[in-house]
């Protein structure tokens, strides 16, 4: 498992190693959250971020590695920069990792009521507070197919939108930096998710750009929303119009929770998305 005391740890070689790091907020728990940047703060710029969701914890390690290796490859001196929160949800990721171990004692009866008693985490979404971060953003908030109304391991929308203090830091993150692309990682599906009721000439523009992605990673490029609803994807194509992309790592036959023995796979399908991100996010916006 990849758990935020490996963040830390990191995130400390990564600044050794020129990459500027930095903190966008605090979760419910008060666990500040990491912010890696690397390359120059020219205009061209890319935000990626892993783990909005618990048990998606592959996906922060899959971030730092990306990380490591556009340093190694490429310096820090490549035309453009790339911000990088690899773990949105800290205290859900532990949560999911470590179970209650990792959770204050006055929290303990609230999570287990929401988990309907199991003390076994290993497959909880959401954050401390049972709100599922990725559909509290204020992208048509509310109305996904999935979306319920109670606090829940999963899909529940939260009180009101951004009522998250994670969501609130990557929202206050993406829009001081305006990002021209983001990426947002998740599992599992081997599928991209790069759709929210754009409208020409930037529809075609997104597509594209997410064929180039699907082409590079093998995973599938969906069309259409499927009942999509207040996703950080979406809440950067409707406030930004800019391309965001959600990425779905992971052979879909992998049960939850996922063995690390699927991250080789993974990386060699995902190592070179930042690099290529970057270059047409480049392309499209000079």
């Amino acid at each position: 498992m990849y758990s935020y005391y490996d963040l830390l740890v990191d995130i400390g070689f990564l600044s050794r190693m020129g990459a500027d790091v930095s903190y966008i907020g605090n979760t419910v728990l008060g666990r500040p959250i990491p912010l890696v940047h690397i390359g120059d703060y020219s205009p061209n710029q890319i935000l990626i971020q892993g783990s909005i969701h618990a048990r998606e914890h592959l996906t922060s390690q899959l971030v730092i590695e990306q990380i490591y290796y556009v340093l190694r490859r490429y310096g820090t001196n490549f035309g453009g920069g790339m911000y990088f929160v690899p773990m949105v949800n800290i205290d859900g990721v532990m949560l999911a990792e470590f179970g209650l171990d990792e959770v204050p004692l006055s929290r303990h009866e609230f999570l287990l009521d929401v988990n309907l008693g199991n003390s076994d985490f290993s497959l909880w979404k959401a954050n401390i507070n049972a709100v599922d971060l990725n559909t509290n953003f204020p992208a048509r908030w509310g109305t996904g197919v999935q979306n319920v109304f109670v606090p829940s391991p999963s899909d529940y929308v939260g009180p009101y939108p951004a009522s998250e203090p994670e969501t609130q830091a990557l929202m206050n993150i993406t829009r001081r930096v305006f990002p021209q692309l983001t990426i947002s990682y998740h599992t599992k599906g081997e599928e991209i998710y790069w759709e929210f009721y754009q409208r020409e000439p930037n529809f075609s523009r997104d597509r594209n750009i997410g064929e180039i992605l699907s082409n590079l990673t093998t995973y599938t490029l969906i069309d259409g929303t499927l009942g999509s609803a207040g996703g950080y994807k979406d809440w950067c194509i409707q406030d930004f119009f800019i391309p965001s992309y959600t990425i779905e790592t992971v052979d879909p036959s992998y049960p939850y929770p996922i063995d690390y023995i699927a991250f080789q796979e993974v990386w060699e399908q995902n190592k070179d998305v930042p690099m290529t991100a970057l270059n047409q996010a480049k392309a499209v916006f000079g």
